[in-house]
């Protein structure tokens, strides 16, 4: 029955141009579902947690003597796009009518390409592509 009228909802966005928020509120009223998000677990290791307040007082402490230091750091960014179909959990919601609890097992080395980029707060070096490859495929 849920399917039917999930099937329903889609449909009728698609012919009729029904917006996203006429969507959301059927799915939502009618259905009574509510997006839920799918949970990324990282470990965090008690071990490291004298290191990271040793970095943050160290950065705090170089601000207090030149405030306009952060200005000068060369920031890195970098986002994965895994080809085995693993998602992001920004990109990706899930509408149920209760939280599914839901984990993803993602695999420790699996193939995806690394988009990086570097900026200053008055310049932006551009992306550079990589593709990585597992080693289990060579």
């Amino acid at each position: 029955m849920i399917r039917r009228r999930r099937q329903a909802v889609l449909w009728k966005h698609a012919v009729h141009g029904e917006t996203c928020s006429t969507v959301r509120k059927i799915l939502r009223n009618i259905l009574q579902c509510y997006p839920f998000k799918i949970t990324h677990a990282q470990e965090l290791v008690p071990a490291n947690l004298p290191e990271r307040e040793v970095f943050a007082l160290q950065f705090l402490a170089i601000m207090e003597v030149d405030n306009a230091w952060p200005w000068n750091i060369l920031w890195t960014d970098e986002a994965h796009f895994h080809l085995q179909g693993n998602v992001k959990n920004q990109n990706c919601g899930i509408w149920a009518r209760e939280n599914p609890f839901q984990m993803q097992p993602l695999r420790l080395h699996s193939q995806n390409v690394t988009v990086r980029c570097r900026f200053t707060a008055t310049f932006i070096i551009a992306p550079f592509f990589f593709e990585e490859i597992d080693p289990s495929v060579l």
